[in-house]
């Protein structure tokens, strides 16, 4: 198990997943809360958070090697409390060729095991404001969270909302 440990809270965590992803060539295609695949129960308090990762040229390569691999990807990394902490946590892709009596392709499992950990390292050591370190007028992308954010388009034909709201403006202009 690839195991990280951080002070950082669940929001701060997400976003830094998600930018080092970005940076590594990936992305986090979901954030599924656990908690709520459970029976609701009175004080429950907030559960494991469990991230879906796509690194597509390493799943790729590793696809090509052996096809049996397609049952453990895409990557998962685990952020949970414990106590004050939060830790960060995924299988290890090489333990993955363990389970496939396949050592031969354990290099290229190697790769794809480093990606995670270096990503799950960025997002458990990242300060607040990281990027506006030092700048006075820092761009704000690394602070503003997108998951609940209208999209611009929304259909697969382009329209936008404005176009089927109107213009906002009187219909009959006079009197």
């Amino acid at each position: 198990m690839l195991q990280i440990h951080t002070k950082q809270e669940p929001d701060r965590i997400e976003l830094g997943l998600r930018m080092a992803a970005e940076r590594r060539g990936g992305s986090v295609l979901a954030a599924s809360h656990v908690e709520e695949l459970l029976p609701a129960e009175e004080g429950r308090k907030p559960g494991a958070v469990s991230f879906t990762m796509c690194f597509s040229e390493l799943y790729a390569e590793l696809l090509r090697a052996e096809i049996r691999f397609a049952a453990f990807l895409p990557s998962r990394i685990a952020v949970y409390p414990k106590g004050e902490a939060f830790f960060l946590e995924a299988i290890s892709p090489r333990e993955y060729c363990r389970l496939l009596h396949r050592p031969d392709i354990e290099p290229l499992a190697a790769s794809l095991e480093e990606t995670l950990r270096l990503v799950m390292e960025e997002a458990a050591q990242r300060q607040p404001h990281a990027a506006a370190a030092g700048a006075e007028h820092a761009a704000t992308e690394d602070l503003v969270n997108m998951r609940c954010a209208l999209p611009q388009r929304i259909d697969c034909h382009g329209t936008k909302v404005e176009e089927l709201a109107g213009t906002g403006l009187h219909d009959a202009p006079g009197g």
